[in-house]
């Protein structure tokens, strides 16, 4: 596997919730496109970077969104201050990331309720749904050093 496969920075997100797929797609536009967006669980091509990613991290990885840069990942709460960090260079045309093109992806525009995870923290865009996810999203972060070498 080879790095030029993936495009980095990456937000890997829950593309089986309404409100996850609406703010990966406003994050992939707000950074004008620098930022890839890849489902939890949509391609071979997400699973294969997910692999490498999360090979040594023991938790589920798809109980909060990744932000994926060349050697580390952050999530939820770290993602975001990663991605506050990054985005205003990318606004201004002046980030060392180039344009990323969106790969097979599928967005939800509803919620798919398969487990307890989203009867617990929300799901869909209803207040209160984006209330319990935005909490879950605060309260929780996470980081972790990796590498595409083997």
């Amino acid at each position: 596997m080879s790095e030029t496969e993936f495009h980095f920075p990456t937000l890997i997100y829950d593309n089986y919730c309404s409100s996850c797929s609406k703010f990966a797609m406003a994050i992939y536009h707000i950074s004008r496109k620098r930022i890839e967006i890849m489902g939890h669980y949509d391609t071979e091509r997400s699973t294969r970077l997910k692999n490498s990613v999360f090979k040594n991290y023991h938790k589920d990885p798809t109980r909060m969104f990744w932000y994926v840069k060349e050697d580390r990942a952050y999530a939820s709460r770290s993602g975001l201050l990663q991605i506050l960090r990054d985005l205003p260079k990318m606004i201004l045309g002046i980030s060392k990331y180039s344009q990323a093109t969106l790969v097979d992806q599928k967005c939800s525009k509803a919620c798919y309720i398969g487990n307890n995870f989203y009867s617990q923290y929300g799901c869909g865009d209803d207040p209160r749904s984006i209330s319990k996810r935005i909490k879950y999203l605060l309260k929780n972060s996470d980081s972790l050093r990796w590498s595409l070498q083997e």
